[in-house]
């Protein structure tokens, strides 16, 4: 894999050509970092979907960190603060979109439709977890808890139960998946200028310490190209 701080997704912003689908690097480095489970990411240099979306075979996904920058324009007609806090805040903003685009900023989910959309379509599109990474995990972690009460993502995580039996606990979950400080994310989806810029600098803290787990377990274990 590149070098702890590479940026995958530089030459890969267009939306039709986007680094999850298909940088190679990007793929490497996640099948060294996460397939020791027997995670699929697909073959280097292959499109990341089969020719039939539908019915054929679909390697387990990875998805981008959401940084609410602006260069994610999913969030802009609910923040119509956005503009200028990334204007007064410039500085911020990209530490934070920068530390998004490397490895630190990746998340893998099953990558195939089963029945409706992924988990990755479904935390982006409900209104209850708005990409909010610390939402999501607390709904992984009542999967794992077996929590008998309805929750935003239940169903789809229910769906995706191969995925997630892989590992025999949350604990597990997170430690296979660098997440150990999960805690440092921001908890709500920003309401105002001030709530997004808190956003960005909880986001920051969380991704320099997965940085600094990935890079020390990569040199441990040797994945760094020469």
């Amino acid at each position: 894999m590149k070098q702890i701080n590479h940026n995958y997704w530089e030459g890969y912003e267009d939306p039709k050509h986007e680094a999850d689908k298909y940088n190679p690097d990007l793929r490497r480095a996640m099948q060294k970092l996460y397939g020791r489970k027997g995670f699929d990411f697909g073959k280097v240099g292959d499109d990341f979907y089969d020719t039939d979306k539908r019915n054929q075979y679909r390697p387990d996904g990875y998805s981008t960190y959401t940084s609410l920058d602006e260069k994610d324009p999913n969030y802009w007609s609910k923040m119509k603060f956005r503009e200028n806090a990334i204007e007064n805040n410039k500085e911020i903003s990209d530490r934070c979109d920068l530390l998004a685009r490397t490895i630190a900023g990746e998340l893998f989910f099953p990558c195939r439709e089963l029945n409706g959309k992924t988990i990755n379509q479904m935390r982006g599109t409900n209104g209850n977890i708005n990409d909010m990474m610390y939402l999501t995990l607390e709904n992984i972690r009542k999967y794992y808890e077996k929590e008998p009460e309805d929750y935003p993502l239940k169903e789809t995580i229910e769906r995706y139960g191969y995925f997630f039996d892989r590992f025999n606990s949350f604990d597990e979950y997170i430690e296979y998946n660098f997440l150990q400080d999960f805690e440092l994310l921001p908890k709500k989806f920003p309401a105002n200028e001030e709530e997004l810029v808190e956003y960005w600098k909880k986001s920051i803290e969380f991704l320099e310490a997965r940085l600094k787990r990935i890079e020390k377990y990569a040199i441990q274990n040797n994945l760094f190209e020469k």
